[in-house]
């Protein structure tokens, strides 16, 4: 259906990419150039890599005219999860479309995705066109989308979600799309109708800040983790809000707006096994069907409940541990605003984010151990729990900031862009890098201030730094346990500036050089 587009001129004057006015006829110029790249090489297998949307269509089109197998990873950490050789694509160029063979069968072209790999190794999930093209087809019966629809995202196209909705939706349904990664809220358009593809993790962060949308998205699909009501209410006040449940393995499975309530979405049919997990039938996934770990009450044949994930049961000193259950737990407690458990060796490891300051590990422990047998050993307190650009809580982050020497800064506010950061924060005294530090008088070693500074800066900016490319240093007062300060930190073209300050005095700047 999509690949039938390409060997007619009917849509080469339709606009796809709005950033550039780029036409269809346009993209098809691209798309034969990389084709011809890509037939250079005997090699069966191309990883896609990109967070551009329109170098990810250029190089997934020319991957399948080339009749190569596509695997479609979110970074390039993952390539050693392949067991073949494979041909990573050269920025597309431009040439002029020549027609050439055009017999494909959309039932035969594979797309290999991956799991999320939060709760294990990651798993290669094979699906072909036809899946993601019937998939698309529900999507468009089963919602109304405005006229001259621009499709805009905050995800990328290399998992289920993404590449469902990014990318073969607009294709499909021929609507627009905008070529930029939405990453901070100024980059959403300004003037277009547009359908924004997100997730919660993106939301939390606009509903944390206030931001008032100036030209609010018509609707907003978002995927990759539950949707808290707070975060729902807040974005329901100007937009159509979809939440959707489905997975990796197969693909989109039902949808809510609001509520406890998920309806099953147009040609899946959804049943029970005998231990009520959810058992899918669809076109989506070339199974047909599939058993999920996840627990489910019908409510009748078009409805139901989500009611547990039994994919979240670890064992600890030879005891079933719920971490939901644990997270439900402390998420009673009024000072907390979020957490996460996760099993760490023989450990259990618990990041914690509340904005009281004075709350400590051990009296969440005392609490905990009135309910449950066994308590985390490790704990975290973070303005957010880290997610992925797919929304999911992202794990090895967390287990690098777990996996951290230094303790680090308790964070009372942060506001960002693409270009500036401020970061309200304080050390308390009891972090380890006091003690032996000064004891009568201790301070926050400069050596401390650097390497939260960089911390911060590649977290935000999504950079890399070096503590070696240091450049005009300078400690101009010390800063003391439990004090509070601002880090500001700018972002520009070749270099990364750094200040430490309160009110009335600054406490250190340095410029950080990019690699």
């Amino acid at each position: 259906m999509i690949l039938e587009k390409f060997f007619t001129d009917q849509y080469n004057n339709d606009l796809i990419f709005i950033n550039e006015n780029m036409t269809f006829g346009e993209f098809k110029d691209y798309v034969y150039a990389q084709k011809q790249e890509l037939e250079k090489s005997d090699i069966s297998e191309v990883v896609i890599l990109c967070d551009d949307y329109f170098e990810f269509a250029v190089n997934f089109f020319a991957s399948i005219f080339a009749k190569k197998q596509i695997n479609l990873l979110t970074d390039k950490s993952r390539v050693n999860l392949l067991t073949q050789d494979y041909i990573l694509p050269k920025k597309p160029e431009k040439s002029s479309w020549k027609n050439f063979e055009n017999k494909f069968n959309a039932k035969e072209i594979m797309i290999n995705l991956f799991t999320s790999g939060s709760t294990g190794t990651p798993k290669s999930i094979g699906k072909t066109l036809h899946n993601l093209e019937v998939e698309a087809q529900a999507t468009l019966e089963d919602f109304e989308f405005p006229k001259d629809t621009v499709i805009c995202s905050t995800t990328p196209s290399s998992h289920s979600y993404g590449v469902a909705f990014n990318f073969i939706l607009p294709f499909y349904a021929g609507f627009k799309i905008n070529r930029t990664k939405i990453e901070f809220p100024e980059l959403f358009p300004q003037k277009e109708t547009y359908v924004l593809i997100s997730t919660p993790s993106f939301m939390e962060k606009l509903e944390k800040y206030g931001f008032e949308f100036q030209n609010a998205p018509k609707i907003i699909f978002l995927a990759g983790a539950k949707l808290e009501d707070k975060i729902f209410n807040y974005l329901s006040k100007f937009s159509v809000v979809i939440d959707i449940y489905g997975s990796t393995e197969t693909g989109n499975i039902a949808y809510k707006q609001g509520g406890k309530i998920f309806t099953v979405i147009k040609n899946v049919e959804v049943s029970t096994d005998n231990e009520s997990k959810i058992l899918v039938k669809s076109d989506f996934f070339p199974e047909g069907e599939l058993v999920l770990n996840d627990i489910i009450e019908k409510i009748s044949d078009r409805e139901f409940k989500l009611k547990k994930r039994t994919d979240r049961i670890v064992k600890i000193l030879e005891k079933r541990i719920s971490l939901t259950e644990i997270e439900n737990l402390l998420k009673d407690i009024k000072e907390i605003d979020d957490v996460c458990c996760f099993q760490e060796g023989d450990k259990l490891a618990c990041a914690v984010v509340t904005k009281k300051y004075e709350l400590t590990g051990s009296e969440f422990k005392k609490y905990l151990s009135d309910y449950i047998e066994i308590t985390p050993k490790k704990w975290r307190f973070l303005d957010e729990i880290p997610k992925t650009a797919a929304g999911k809580i992202d794990y090895e982050k967390l287990k690098k900031i777990f996996g951290l020497n230094l303790s680090i800064p308790f964070v009372t506010d942060k506001k960002f862009d693409k270009l500036n950061a401020e970061i309200r924060m304080k050390f308390k005294k009891s972090s380890n890098f006091f003690k032996g530090h000064f004891e009568i008088k201790p301070i926050v070693p400069g050596v401390v201030q650097i390497f939260f500074a960089k911390y911060f800066a590649e977290e935000i900016f999504r950079t890399r730094l070096h503590s070696a490319n240091l450049k005009k240093i300078k400690f101009s007062n010390i800063i003391s346990p439990d004090e509070e300060f601002v880090m500001k930190l700018t972002n520009k073209e070749n270099s990364v500036e750094m200040t430490l300050l309160s009110d009335d005095k600054i406490y250190s700047s340095g410029i950080f050089i990019k690699q």
